[in-house]
């Protein structure tokens, strides 16, 4: 049935609904990915998703938010994106678990996925990072947030990283993984000196927990020769995994080694926090550089 909101579905097995159906088995085992589609869930990320054409296949949501998701793709760039509503429990039941916002889309990655390593984003943006086997979702959700936050141009990603576009990395950058353009690299470090060839003055950081490497501060506060230089360099910041780091190959690329001095006995901090701290000094958000 169709109200003046989006077509009503009261049948589970109704084929419309065919794109949601056990999600969570389904996402967890990457045939998400496999079929070019990602998931979006709540509002304000649907809301992100909507803004980009092509990209929303379909929305889906509870009578709750159906008013208000009908207002949302109404006003968006994708006025005619299906609308579906189902009650909450037929949205347990059909994806496989509780959806506690009361909202899902289904997503087009090839809208997202279009940037390569030598693509615009990374040969003039201002400031960039790298993942080097970020396998952490959450990290990599995080690490995505802090990017929208200040100001990256773009994100290479390892294939050992985690998918940025999976269910639950979307929800925790809070749907900017859908917005900060981003690259996988088969070989990380290879793509990192292709990028210093094209772009000589690239200042390469890789962030570091090491005693060795030069305190962040430092190479902000202008006791750092750089820091001095009247137009600071394009930087790009690798971010390593939990507990290895960067990658000796990927370290070799890089032309400081960089870090947050923390209180003694503690060994690092989580990579998403200390890619929040590391971007937030090196930010040019309000005029003020490095």
């Amino acid at each position: 049935m169709t109200s003046g909101t989006g077509d009503s579905i009261a049948d589970p097995s109704d084929p419309r609904l065919d794109d949601y159906r056990f999600l969570r088995d389904r996402d967890l085992s990457g045939s998400r990915r496999a079929e070019g589609l990602l998931v979006g869930e709540t509002l304000p990320i649907i809301d992100i998703m909507l803004r980009v054409p092509g990209l929303t296949r379909s929305v889906l949501t509870s009578p709750r938010l159906a008013a208000r998701a009908a207002a949302t793709i109404a006003a968006s760039a994708s006025p005619a994106t299906p609308h579906f509503i189902a009650e909450e429990s037929t949205l347990a039941s059909l994806t496989g678990f509780h959806v506690h916002r009361g909202a899902l889309a289904i997503g087009v990655r090839s809208a997202i996925e279009r940037h390569h390593c030598q693509s615009d984003p990374f040969r003039t943006g201002s400031l960039l990072v790298a993942l080097d086997e970020v396998s952490n979702m959450d990290n990599v959700g995080s690490i995505f947030r802090s990017c929208a936050a200040f100001g990256v141009d773009g994100v290479l990603l390892s294939r050992n990283s985690h998918d940025p576009l999976y269910r639950k990395a979307i929800r925790v950058s809070m749907g900017h993984a859908l917005t900060v353009p981003f690259a996988w690299c088969d070989d990380l470090a290879a793509s990192l000196r292709e990028l210093r060839t094209a772009r000589p003055a690239l200042r390469i950081l890789a962030a570091d927990a090491g005693s060795s490497a030069i305190p962040i501060d430092d190479v902000c506060a202008g006791t750092h020769p750089v820091a001095l230089e009247p137009n600071p360099p394009p930087t790009l910041l690798v971010i390593g995994a939990e507990f290895a780091g960067v990658s000796a190959a990927v370290r070799e690329e890089a032309c400081e080694a960089v870090r947050i001095p923390i209180a003694g006995g503690v060994d690092s901090l989580n990579a998403g926090v200390a890619a929040g701290i590391c971007l937030h000094r090196l930010s040019r958000i309000g005029g003020k550089s490095w």
